[in-house]
């Protein structure tokens, strides 16, 4: 690895190493030292310096099968009219390009093929299955033409400068006056009329995705017109597209140079930036695509900011709403109250989400005892709330029938059929009335849960007859009539507390909860005490995790307890 002398006009220097980044930053170093030795001046020294290093990398990036030996092969030689490198690898190797052009800011790869193209004078690639041989050479420079090229080289970076520095303030001071803007039109005005100041150009176009549409909301120097088809490519592709020649009703037939980008949100398409000058056709150089793409991130971030907001806001409200809607059918609930002629009652309703269309309803009868109503109506959530509210203003809307609870039930039936049919919806209910005078128990079950009496410790079921309301237009209910003792007790539930798919314990049919309550009930005659053991029963008291009254419901849950003492 040291400088060998073949004539008296040239020199060689061979290195052999590894295909790593160690090892290639050693080869650069070496061949840095082999043509400071030579005598080359510092602009050839530099240059090749950076050549070998690239050239290198490009092996390391391309490796081959793991189970085979790599080496990379270099042979540097200098003339007195030029030098060259000759490095040979055994990578699978690539396509090499012709005439690679600089990749975008943004990119990833591709600025090695570029600085060798542009740092040497001749390029050859030769790619084989058994290596690669990769041929450069680069001419020696006077120290007269490197000054000059030196120059050029600083008057073009301070141009690059300079344009680096105009859109650097452009940008800081677009995003100090953008804190003030309200609306995205204003938004999108104040991005183009930076962008027409800082690429010079005449004509500007910003259009959003609305309904599917592109629809305009931003212009400058020219009208409003429908969306051009380079627009629409651009935009289905995902890709900038250029804009050149004549286009229709853009510059009144003038001729124009330009680009459109797209911008995008993940896989949704959001809108397009159309820039073009006239009177000219130098397109846009990488510096103001730059300043393009990034004005139209700025966009970008802006809008999904304001959807972020406007969605805040959308919830907040839903959510007060649904708030709202749950404490409204919480107040539908009937109060307590105190025992009629003997007759006390309780009842439980907890909904899967914050509402639901579970509901039961208590009215006393002064000279009777008491009407009940349990429902439940199909679904969840606020529509079933909904449903659950006019189902019981139906209901209470017939206070002339509480003790008729069989004719009652066709009357709402009849009332609700069309509403029901037309949202295919159902609402299964129970009603009855305890008349105290009578001595009797009248129950009316519309595809309802049964409703469980134990009287003089027996257990009567009133089980659901004919379908529920919303099924049939004109239903006829039988009444079930139960003899009403002292110590009686009634339980009236809904489907909730037998589903299985509850994260809380749950009874497995609907035979076994009338088994439970005529067990219970024998057992703890008091309300309070009967309530308590249904919930503890149901995971409302529990400690544990599985089945505390912290785990989710499947399903409404509610039931209603009467006891006549």
């Amino acid at each position: 690895m040291t400088p060998d002398s073949q004539s008296t006009t040239a020199r060689s220097w061979h290195w052999n190493g590894p295909p790593t980044l160690e090892a290639v930053r050693e080869a650069s170093a070496g061949t840095r030292r082999f043509l400071t030795e030579s005598g080359l001046l510092e602009n050839d020294i530099s240059a090749w310096e950076l050549v070998i290093a690239e050239a290198g990398n490009n092996c390391v990036f391309h490796p081959g099968d793991a189970t085979q030996t790599q080496r990379i092969d270099l042979l540097v030689t200098v003339t007195p009219e030029k030098v060259i490198a000759r490095i040979r690898d055994t990578t699978p190797g690539f396509d090499w390009p012709d005439d690679p052009e600089l990749p975008p800011v943004d990119a990833e790869t591709g600025r090695g093929l570029f600085l060798i193209h542009a740092l040497t004078d001749s390029r050859t690639y030769a790619r084989g299955p058994h290596g690669n041989i990769l041929e450069l050479e680069r001419n020696c420079q006077s120290s007269h033409q490197q000054a000059e090229d030196l120059e050029a080289t600083l008057m073009a970076m301070t141009e690059e400068l300079s344009s680096c520095y105009e859109s650097l303030a452009s940008i800081f001071h677009f995003i100090a006056e953008g804190r003030d803007v309200e609306t995205l039109e204003e938004f999108a005005a104040n991005i183009l009329n930076h962008l027409i100041q800082s690429t010079s150009s005449r004509i500007g176009i910003i259009r959003i995705v609305r309904n599917g549409k592109l629809v305009t909301i931003a212009s400058h120097g020219t009208p409003d017109t429908p969306p051009l088809a380079v627009e629409t490519d651009a935009l289905g592709a995902r890709l900038d597209r250029w804009v050149s020649g004549t286009q229709d009703n853009l510059a009144d037939g003038a001729p124009v140079t330009g680009i459109v980008h797209p911008f995008a949100y993940e896989s949704q398409p959001l809108g397009t930036l159309l820039l073009a000058r006239t009177g000219t056709d130098a397109p846009f150089n990488a510096g103001e695509e730059s300043m393009i793409r990034t004005f139209s991130e700025f966009f970008t971030q802006h809008i999904l900011s304001r959807r972020h907001e406007e969605e805040a806001i959308r919830s907040s409200i839903a959510r007060r709403e649904f708030e709202l809607a749950a404490s409204i059918q919480h107040s539908l609930l009937p109060p307590p109250h105190p025992p009629v002629h003997g007759v006390a009652a309780t009842g439980h309703c907890e909904s899967a989400l914050s509402i639901g269309g579970d509901f039961y309803d208590l009215i006393p009868l002064e000279d009777i005892g008491y009407f009940f109503v349990i429902a439940d109506v199909m679904g969840k959530g606020v529509g079933a709330s909904m449903m659950a509210a006019v189902t019981r203003s139906a209901i209470r809307s017939l206070g002339e029938d509480f003790d008729r609870p069989a004719m009652l039930l066709e009357k709402v039936a009849t009332q609700l059929y069309d509403d029901l049919d037309r949202l295919e919806m159902f609402v299964t209910v129970a009603v009855g009335v305890i008349d105290v005078p009578a001595g009797v128990i009248r129950i009316a079950n519309a595809g309802h849960c049964p409703v469980a009496v134990v009287s003089n410790g027996s257990l009567t079921e009133a089980g659901p007859e004919n379908p529920p309301v919303g099924i049939e237009n004109s239903p006829n209910y039988p009444e079930h009539e139960i003899k009403l003792t002292p110590g009686a007790r009634l339980l009236a539930f809904t489907d909730g507390i037998v589903d299985p798919r509850n994260e809380r314990p749950c009874f497995e049919s609907e035979n076994l909860v009338c088994s439970w309550f005529e067990q219970t009930a024998a057992t703890t005659p008091e309300l309070p005490a009967l309530k308590s053991s249904l919930l503890d029963f149901l995971g409302h008291h529990s400690s544990s995790t599985a089945s505390s009254s912290a785990a989710l419901l499947a399903d409404d849950q509610t039931f209603l307890l009467i006891a006549f003492d």
